[in-house]
């Protein structure tokens, strides 16, 4: 181990690490918003946020009458 003046050196890494990286993140944001999405809970909490929803949302737009 590398010390220098108590701390311990981090290594430098590259732009394609620091993409990598990201996309992970990006990916690991995007699975749990959809797991939210997809849910059928009225009430979500997650991370300090409170949510209330109605879960039966009609997706098929055949079944929405337009005025």
């Amino acid at each position: 181990m590398d010390y220098f003046r108590g701390q311990l050196h981090m290594e430098t890494f590259t732009l394609s690490d620091l993409g990598v990286f990201l996309g992970v993140v990006g990916g690991i944001i995007t699975s749990i918003l959809l797991t939210i999405q997809k849910s059928k809970c009225k009430n979500i909490r997650c991370c300090g946020c409170e949510c209330d929803r109605d879960p039966k949302l009609n997706t098929n737009p055949s079944e929405t009458t337009e005025p």
